[in-house]
């Protein structure tokens, strides 16, 4: 038997279902936040491209050094919620991603850009795992996937909203403006994360002592308590999944609007890829919502896979016409997005409380390390000549990688001792 989260026992259960829905909305929000601000080079790309009469290669090292920042930003996210407690962490890096974000409309160059986004995306990356275990420790252990699940939708919710306000923006006021209302709905937040969040820095004593309390539960934070007590192997396999799940996810997000103009579309219009894929991906996490609690995280992710791998390889073959493209855009974005929710899910459920904050940080580091290869393979290949078209039809590849690694960790789950990696 699992012992109740710090919320629970501090509270009766109406007060901490009413705490768990305050602390879910606002996480909620600063993840749709942090989801546009992620996006925010994505939309403005094609515009970039023709302003600085330069190719959409060029712009690889923008993408690049968003991905390497997030890395650096969830692997030290764990140590820093450790020292500093979840609330002072998410404000203090909510204030100053914000002002980056402000910074970078400033940006004149392929390099300016490139360091702001770097600095940018490090506060972005220690705002996810911070949020996410926030959120789980309130929940419930029935409850407590499907609150990660809702709680990380955000980042969808932002990128689909975002790619709406980018394309509106940018034909109105030019590139510039996304950073800019990228930096000011963050601090219009903040008040409502320092207020909601109050108390929960408390818990890390609580949660100490009940880990010492707990049979096996590691009693460090670190990385390397990843890998004790028969969590290695599942450490292993989440990370694997995260890694594949975040290339094909960003390698389609960031070369997306790059597609549409293939198709077509203006460059100011291109950012609607970007939200038909978040929106897809909105819809793929609602189906997990809807099937997390009766098939396990597993076998929810396998469908929305399969579902991806259709539309993606319609979008590859086919000839359509631009509203059939988004549609299809959409699709897959419901199973490549759901892929990278399911990611942080699997995290959750794997780790006991004291490692989650480090446990999801580190998964996602290992996803953004394939969010740093899939735009760079994207890129080389645009400059090797090869079609929008093609390098769409390479996505295929990773998702099914990632349904095999997906069936091999359904399989570990059930052999597993009770009290260790739980998966589902």
């Amino acid at each position: 038997m699992k012992p109740a989260s710090p919320a629970q026992i501090a509270s009766p259960p109406s007060a901490v279902d009413a705490k768990l829905w305050i602390i879910g909305l606002v996480c909620f929000c600063v993840m749709a936040v942090d989801g546009f601000d992620t996006a925010s080079i994505a939309y403005v790309a094609p515009t970039l491209a023709r302003e600085w009469h330069i190719s959409h290669a060029a712009l690889t090292p923008a993408f690049l050094a968003t991905s390497i920042g997030a890395v650096i930003g969830y692997v030290s996210s764990g140590a820093l919620v450790a020292r500093m407690g979840r609330r002072r962490l998410m404000v203090l890096a909510t204030v100053a991603f914000a002002l980056l974000s402000l910074g970078t409309a400033l940006a004149g160059s392929i390099i300016s850009i490139s360091v702001m986004r770097l600095v940018t995306a490090v506060c972005l990356g220690w705002v996810v795992p911070a949020a996410i275990s926030c959120t789980a420790d309130h929940a419930g252990e029935q409850s407590r996937a499907a609150a990660t699940i809702a709680a990380t939708t955000g980042l969808s919710a932002g990128a689909a909203l975002g790619g709406v306000l980018a394309s509106l923006l940018i034909a109105h006021h030019g590139w510039q403006s996304v950073f800019i209302a990228g930096g000011a709905l963050p601090l219009m937040l903040l008040p409502f994360v320092w207020i909601a969040l109050g108390g929960t820095d408390n818990q890390k004593a609580d949660i100490s002592a009940i880990c010492k309390d707990t049979p096996n539960a590691p009693q460090s934070s670190g990385i390397a308590a990843l890998f004790r007590h028969r969590l290695a192997l599942g450490t292993v396999l989440i990370w694997s999944i995260a890694f594949l799940a975040f290339l094909v996810t960003y390698q389609f997000m960031f070369w997306i609007p790059t597609l549409l103009v293939s198709y077509g579309f203006s460059p100011a219009s291109a950012a609607l890829g970007s939200t038909a894929g978040a929106i897809g991906g909105i819809a793929g996490n609602m189906v997990l919502l809807l099937f997390v609690g009766r098939y396990g995280v597993q076998r929810s992710l396998i469908l929305t896979a399969c579902l991806a791998i259709g539309c993606i390889v319609c979008l590859g073959v086919l000839s359509v016409d631009q509203s059939t493209v988004l549609l299809l855009i959409a699709g897959a974005g419901a199973g490549t997005t759901s892929a990278c929710v399911g990611q942080a899910t699997l995290a959750v459920m794997a780790y006991p409380p004291a490692l989650r904050p480090t446990g999801v940080g580190c998964a996602a580091a290992a996803g953004r390390v394939g969010a740093v290869v899939g735009p760079a393979i994207g890129g080389i290949l645009l400059t090797l000549g090869f079609s929008p078209q093609r390098i769409v039809l390479f996505s295929c590849l990773p998702i099914f990688l990632i349904i095999a690694l997906l069936a091999i960790s359904q399989v570990y789950q059930r052999r597993s001792p009770a009290g260790h990696v739980q998966t589902d």
